[in-house]
């Protein structure tokens, strides 16, 4: 039984992150970036956007198994996970999967100097905490409890802390 759970919410979770992250992380960023003026000559710094890019996929791909295997749901509102995730990348921040995203359209601003996937970056920036402090910590609060308030007092929602406290 839960292998196919597991089946089954990696073909939701795919489908999902194929859909949302695979068009407004990879596709947009692209064709916006390609289409437009190149505002900024980044110069050397383009270099840097392959890490972004690879650093950022890696990220969203970890994350994702994580919901899947540990809290046997997925990313996707309609279907988060059944148990609170807080290890592999969620150990250091709250929303790795969002701030991986944010790295990845960065890497795009980087490679292409683009005016518009600046502001598409910066929008989106806006839009996840948006997101974030009105539906998902809500969500995650009514959801699991002390458990998530005690998770939000030990990892920060944005800015990673690579070193863990001894508890």
């Amino acid at each position: 039984m839960l292998d196919s759970a597991i089946e089954m919410n990696t073909l939701k979770t795919l489908l999902y992150m194929g859909v949302m992250h695979g068009f407004f992380t990879f596709y947009l960023p692209y064709q916006l970036a390609s289409r437009d003026m190149q505002l900024i000559d980044t110069g050397v710094l383009r270099s840097i956007a392959l890490p972004f890019w690879a650093i950022g996929a890696l990220i969203i791909i970890q994350s994702s198994a994580d919901l899947i295997r540990r809290g046997q749901g997925t990313p996707a509102h309609l279907d988060p996970p059944r148990e609170l995730v807080i290890n592999g990348w969620y150990r250091y921040v709250r929303n790795p999967i969002y701030l991986a995203a944010l790295l990845i359209q960065l890497g795009f601003t980087l490679w292409f100097g683009s005016g518009i996937v600046i502001v598409y970056f910066l929008l989106f920036a806006i839009a996840y905490n948006i997101l974030i402090y009105f539906i998902e910590e809500p969500m995650l609060r009514n959801t699991f409890g002390a458990d998530y308030e005690a998770y939000c007092r030990a990892v920060p929602r944005w800015i990673p802390r690579m070193s863990r406290s001894k508890d």
